[in-house]
């Protein structure tokens, strides 16, 4: 899992070549993987956009993810490859259920529960450490779309303001002590519902090849035409049995996509989120890992509940805790309970009966397999 998880935040819907086949087909090697994942969870409250009050269910269960794909890296030998994914899953996250994520269209590209690619481009590397990757991509930071490609079940506040899944073309290059792209795509992914433009960037690189300690270091931009404008940090440190991780998201917004003066609201907002997992696999303890998540957003201001409206936690404040304990009985299957909090300053979720309330407890079991 760990290395399904290293590959996730490159944004390929992989695993390592000891979890997946080999085929050969017209004298070229290629990599068959996949990975299927059901689950149950129950909420005490839902967003207030769900119509939880009418036809909501606490509890549900779930065919989390059922994931096939094929890929074949470009390299020397033959520099034109390619990496597509059909799937079918659902995208539970700390603001709302998969049924929201659905049922609002929230993601322009369509339903995820609909069987069709969600991750599939060519690839040419026509020198040595540039590659171009053109069709439908993922972007380069946060959280990937699929919870087998996650620590946690649910996805957290700062993954729903992440345009996450594009159509476009990106360019990679490796400079040996850090790694360049930049991109150009036309949105389709979440809340990119009138997004035609958009341009990203960003670098990574090992602050131990530079200084001799410390660890990964990302920094990455997200430029829509007449939308959102973000920019992330992510840096990540290896202590052996325990991982550490940082997120620092600032987001703006241009003219265009700036709420009614009106309302006089907050044009920017910002996150943190720290990840930390306590893997007892690598101490030789047990085949169990603890990822813990914490998360604080502040959304801006405004005189109605909403704020900037870049998140959908309200105006002002949001915070989280998320633990999500994992048992891995071999590399390619696991089995995880996990209990996700988040309360904001606003009352933007709802009971069953219609109550509103500030905040949502996500209660989940899920199993999966990877090949």
């Amino acid at each position: 899992m760990k290395k399904v998880l290293s590959l996730a935040a490159a944004g390929l819907l992989t695993v390592s070549a000891a979890q997946a086949g080999t085929l050969t087909v017209a004298n070229s090697d290629i990599v068959l993987y996949g990975g299927v994942s059901a689950s149950y969870d129950w909420q005490n409250t839902d967003h207030v956009v769900s119509n939880f009050d009418n036809d909501g269910n606490n509890d549900a269960f779930h065919v989390t993810t059922f994931a096939i794909g094929l890929m074949k890296k470009a390299d020397a030998n033959s520099p034109i490859g390619f990496n597509a994914a059909f799937a079918s899953f659902e995208v539970p996250t700390l603001i709302a259920s998969p049924k929201v994520i659905n049922d609002k269209n929230l993601i322009a590209h369509g339903k995820t529960t609909d069987f069709k690619p969600w991750l599939a481009y060519v690839t040419i590397a026509p020198v040595e450490g540039l590659s171009i990757d053109a069709g439908l991509l993922w972007n380069k930071f946060g959280e990937a779309p699929l919870t087998i490609l996650n620590r946690n079940y649910n996805r957290g506040i700062l993954f729903t303001g992440h345009p996450v899944v594009y159509a476009g073309a990106r360019a990679t290059y490796n400079l040996g002590i850090a790694e360049v792209y930049a991109g150009y795509n036309q949105g389709g992914g979440l809340l990119q519902q009138n997004v035609k433009d958009a341009w990203e960037a960003g670098i990574s690189f090992n602050l131990k090849d530079l200084i001799g300690i410390g660890g990964k270091v990302g920094l990455h931009t997200y430029d829509e035409a007449e939308g959102r404008n973000l920019y992330v940090l992510c840096t990540h440190v290896d202590f052996g049995f325990i991982e550490s991780g940082i997120e620092v998201d600032y987001t703006t917004l241009d003219d265009a996509a700036k709420r009614h003066p009106s309302k006089n609201a907050d044009d920017s907002a910002w996150g943190v989120a720290l990840n930390i997992n306590i893997d007892l696999l690598d101490a030789q303890i047990a085949n169990v890992t603890f990822p813990i998540r914490i998360e604080y957003v502040d959304n801006g201001d405004s005189n109605d509940a909403l704020g900037s409206g870049i998140y959908l936690t309200g105006k002002k404040g949001a915070w989280s805790f998320t633990v999500t304990p994992t048992w891995k009985p071999t590399k390619n299957t696991f089995a995880r309970v996990e209990a996700a909090y988040i309360s904001t300053d606003q009352k933007v979720f709802e009971e069953d009966d219609g109550t509103t309330k500030d905040n949502r407890l996500n209660l989940a079991f899920e199993a999966g397999f990877l090949f």
